[in-house]
């Protein structure tokens, strides 16, 4: 079973893509992170600048 996994995901060739979404409201799309209504840049895969603070 571990083998197969290994082998599912030997690939460096992954691209991460952000959730599609729902919102009334586009200009302001909810968080993937925290859900709430939030500006997001499009290199942030939907998570806002509140959660990517350290």
């Amino acid at each position: 079973m571990e083998e197969d996994i290994l082998r599912l995901f030997a690939d460096a060739d992954i691209e991460i893509l952000p959730p599609e979404t729902v919102s009334a409201d586009l200009a302001t799309p909810p968080c993937a992170c925290c859900g709430r209504p939030a500006s997001t840049e499009e290199d942030c895969y939907g998570i806002c600048e509140e959660c990517l603070l350290p």
